[in-house]
């Protein structure tokens, strides 16, 4: 997803701790890809839960956790463990405050990355 071979690193966001984290400054088109795929990845939490497809959506938010991670959003990928997490251990029936969560941690990363497009 990132393009650039030696992107700058920012420490002007907070992890889930309150302490800094390193964060990458990605460029307007690597800005653009993360908005689309996040947007994505929103849309298939919600079809993998419609069509009660656990396994879709574990994979979905295993994928999403990765590519937060590598772009240094290490605090949403976190909520994605979490949500991961919560989903393995009581299922589908019983992650819904867990997605609920993601995906309220989700819109307001697009929301910062929309803003200070």
């Amino acid at each position: 997803m990132v393009t650039s071979q030696h992107p700058s690193i920012a420490s002007d966001s907070y992890a889930a701790t309150g302490k800094p984290a390193m964060t990458i400054r990605l460029s307007g088109k690597d800005r653009h890809i993360l908005v689309e795929s996040i947007s994505r990845d929103l849309e298939s939490i919600d079809g993998a839960l419609r069509r009660h497809d656990q396994s879709g959506l574990l994979e979905c938010i295993h994928s999403l956790k990765g590519a937060l991670f590598i772009v240094g959003e290490h605090s949403a990928a976190n909520d994605c463990g979490m949500a991961e997490q919560g989903v393995q251990t009581g299922g589908l029936d019983k992650c819904e405050r867990d997605i609920e969560y993601l995906k309220s941690s989700l819109r307001r990363l697009l929301q910062r990355y929309t803003e200070n497009s």
